[in-house]
């Protein structure tokens, strides 16, 4: 949806998504007792099914794709992150495929 389409409500959820999306980034923040970047919060939901999950609750999302590309879209440079696209190119080269840039 365009950003000049929303409609109150609309504003009003996505502002909502975004508290408790930094909520989340907090809370990993304070149970890891240090600062990790986005980038490395973003692997640890790849990595960890259980912190995906709770992820998934925290944020009220109902798909593991709504979360994950909520992520991606609150901080498009996550992608480009040596960690994200080593992990990726791991992934990919067990299963066969080939991340390509």
């Amino acid at each position: 949806m365009a950003k000049l389409d929303l409609t109150p409500t609309s504003k009003l959820e996505d502002e909502e998504f975004r508290t408790l999306f930094i909520k989340f980034c907090s809370l990993i923040n304070i149970l890891s007792n240090k600062k990790i970047n986005l980038a490395n919060i973003f692997l640890l939901l790849l990595k960890e099914k259980k912190i995906l999950e709770l992820y998934m609750i925290v944020c009220e999302f109902d798909h593991e794709f709504e979360g994950l590309k909520y992520f991606l879209e609150y901080d498009s440079s996550i992608h480009k992150s040596k960690y994200v696209k080593k992990y990726l190119n791991s992934v990919c080269r067990r299963k066969g495929n080939k991340f390509k840039k």
